[in-house]
């Protein structure tokens, strides 16, 4: 089950998720700035891109080198 309540605080918008696994509770509260400056595309791109690189590392192969 997963209930999610969003609530609004000083132009921060937060909202908290709870996750039912096995018989544990997990409470994640997420919160986002809507006056930061990196947009939500531009912090998923940079997470996925460092946790590739981090993938490529572990397994030994060199990144593709781009020219500058």
């Amino acid at each position: 089950m997963n209930n999610t309540t969003t609530t609004a605080v000083n132009a921060v918008s937060e909202s908290v998720s709870e996750y039912h696994i096995g018989h544990t509770i997990y409470r994640v509260r997420t919160v986002f700035n809507p006056s930061f400056r990196e947009s939500l595309s531009d912090i998923l791109a940079r997470l996925i891109t460092e946790d590739c690189e981090k993938l490529l590392g572990e397994t030994g192969q060199e990144p593709i080198q781009q020219a500058v």
